[in-house]
């Protein structure tokens, strides 16, 4: 498995600090077990969907489960017509093993994937960052059967070999060139009138988050300072 070098681990611990802190204001109150990404952002040059954004929302919750267990729920809920995800691409806490994560079918609806694999910065979205966990849904090489449509929802949960939580899957991808990092990303297929267009969908802070940021990135810039 390949290792983080020290700047990769400073530079997503960072991300994932900010990332945390943007997410705290949308939390349902102190404590919150769950959160929401949406992805909204077409970053690859390719194709927007049809709908309406987000086009493709992942929530993670911690209160299902033992204290080793986030569930994860995947929503198509935002693709029209014949629209599907091929792949969807999620991050991990780069402190922790995302190999040691065991994945368990909730509610697959028609939508079994073909794999789905773990590995530090082992998956790159359309050359904008790298990250660490990849669900591939069919086609190929999977019947057209099983594709991941609008309106469908798959259900996983996640499982590590230690206590874990949301916080856990809140950080962005590790820069590997592209237009930037995202917190998550998926490929959207089957766009346009002929079915023959597609998309790499991102998600990060929503632009009213942008005050928080401007704070965040001041309070960030002291804690480097004083780490020097």
């Amino acid at each position: 498995m390949a290792l983080h070098s020290q700047f990769g681990i400073g530079n997503r611990l960072w991300l994932a600090g900010l990332a945390f802190a943007l997410a705290l204001p949308f939390a349902p109150g102190a404590g919150a077990a769950s959160i929401t990404f949406e992805l909204s952002i077409e970053f690859s040059g390719g194709t927007m969907p049809e709908g309406t954004p987000p086009f493709l929302t992942a929530s993670f919750d911690d209160s299902v489960g033992g204290p080793n267990d986030v569930r994860l729920t995947m929503s198509a809920s935002g693709l029209v017509d014949v629209e599907s995800v091929v792949l969807w691409f999620f991050n991990f806490n780069p402190a922790l093993d995302p190999t040691q994560i065991t994945f368990t079918a909730v509610n697959n609806a028609a939508s079994v994937p073909n794999s789905i694999t773990a590995g530090v910065n082992a998956f790159m979205a359309d050359g904008d960052g790298n990250f660490d966990i990849l669900f591939d849904f069919p086609p190929p090489p999977g019947s057209n059967a099983a594709r991941f449509t609008a309106g469908e929802t798959v259900i996983y949960d996640l499982t590590y070999i230690s206590p874990i939580d949301v916080s856990d899957f809140n950080f962005f991808s590790e820069m590997g060139g592209g237009n930037g990092s995202y917190l998550t990303a998926g490929h959207v297929t089957r766009i346009g009138p002929y079915n023959n267009l597609s998309g790499f969908i991102g998600a990060v802070p929503e632009p009213a988050t942008a005050l928080l940021l401007g704070m965040g990135l001041a309070g960030l810039a002291v804690v480097g300072r004083r780490g020097h």
